[in-house]
């Protein structure tokens, strides 16, 4: 009842044409029509959100001894101090990470990569992981740098229904089996800064205030291999044809 009069979340997720393949997905969070979504690569099939789930820390110079390390993930503190190396520092973080009972909640989990020494990285599924690290102490303080990625892959947009559930109407709650439109042509909301227009490469925003919106931008952001086929129609909203999971 409260999108009665709605105009963009009536049209919002509506397919345009007969010729589309929609496919089946678990819904792993709150997902509203019109969202681009992803799932997790050798995963069950759930889609979420525009998530940063990847984040790679990296030293640019090696750790010292009497350096303190102060790791923050998801606003969550986590601090040790040099071992007696600086690959014996870096396994130090990743278990101190892996041990802290906050973050493992959330089912975030810090890893190495073989033949990186100087970094570490966090991964979690469907939920958007921010993380930055500080040194202290020592003769020399090295400083951390941050690359964000994401590890699950775009499947499509999640397809206009008549939704009701006990959580609310108009969206899919979590663990509702969601409709999603892995290729044909739906409308989808994009920025209030971009300029879509018929052909233009549609990317995906992972982070900030945007994230889950189309944009014409692809710097930064996710490569869909979507394309717009249209521009604005109603609002912030935009056909775009789906061209597959990527």
């Amino acid at each position: 009842m409260q999108n009665y009069g709605d105009m963009e979340k009536a049209i919002a997720g509506q397919k345009h044409g007969l010729d589309d393949i929609t496919e089946t997905f678990i819904a792993g969070e709150k997902l509203s029509p019109g969202d681009p979504v992803f799932a997790l690569v050798g995963g069950d099939d759930v889609a979420y959100k525009a998530h940063v789930n990847g984040v790679k820390l990296t030293a640019g110079a090696d750790l010292v001894e009497g350096n303190i390390v102060t790791v923050t993930v998801n606003s969550i503190t986590v601090t040790v101090e040099f071992q007696t190396s600086v690959k014996d520092t870096f396994q130090k973080i990743v278990d101190a990470i892996n041990l802290n009972e906050e973050i493992r909640e959330l089912e975030i989990t810090a890893f190495l990569l073989e033949g990186e020494n100087r970094s570490f990285h966090l991964g979690g599924p469907g939920i958007s992981i921010t993380a930055e690290a500080e040194v202290t102490g020592g003769a020399s303080q090295a400083t951390f740098t941050t690359a964000d990625s994401t590890s699950a892959k775009f499947v499509g947009v999640v397809r206009h229904m008549e939704l009701s559930y006990k959580e609310g109407t108009g969206f899919y709650p979590r663990s509702v089996p969601v409709s999603v439109m892995s290729r044909g042509h739906i409308m989808a909301p994009v920025t209030k800064t971009a300029a879509p227009d018929n052909f233009k490469n549609a990317y995906v925003i992972l982070s900030g205030n945007d994230a889950g919106l189309f944009t014409d931008v692809a710097d930064g952001n996710y490569d869909t291999g979507c394309i717009f086929r249209s521009p604005r129609i109603e609002g912030d909203l935009v056909l775009v044809e789906v061209r597959g999971i990527k």
